[in-house]
């Protein structure tokens, strides 16, 4: 279950949502703390980030 979470997460940030967007839908309070569970390449963590 936990897994699918993250894969979720993944998805969501993979189709443009934003950090702001992906901390409010998991409750991670911190980017750092969601970071952990994303896989990101370069180009969509600084896209997800720069949105913030």
């Amino acid at each position: 279950m936990h897994q699918l979470r993250h894969g979720a997460l993944q998805s969501l940030a993979e189709a443009g949502r934003t950090a702001s967007e992906l901390q409010a839908e998991s409750g991670h309070q911190s980017l750092a703390n969601l970071g952990r569970y994303l896989r990101l390449g370069e180009e969509t963590s600084a896209r997800i980030t720069t949105l913030a």
